[in-house]
């Protein structure tokens, strides 16, 4: 069991997922997002490759238009 906190919410999984499965997981759109885990910027490139570790914390942030 790995638990990963996602914007302040801790999350449990029984395994190592990627940072898009988690992004899937919680049903989030992906266009207009920005993702960092432990304060590093993950491209969204990279997203498939990045593996998520126990105790990793994401931070997924919405762009909102304003004006």
């Amino acid at each position: 069991m790995i638990t990963i906190k996602v914007n302040q919410e801790n999350h449990q999984f029984s395994e190592t997922l990627a940072l898009t499965e988690l992004i899937r997981f919680l049903e989030i759109k992906t266009n207009g997002i920005a993702v960092a885990i432990n304060g590093s910027v993950v491209k969204k490139s990279d997203w498939s490759l990045r593996l998520l570790q126990n105790s990793d914390e994401v931070l997924i942030i919405k762009s909102t238009q304003g004006g």
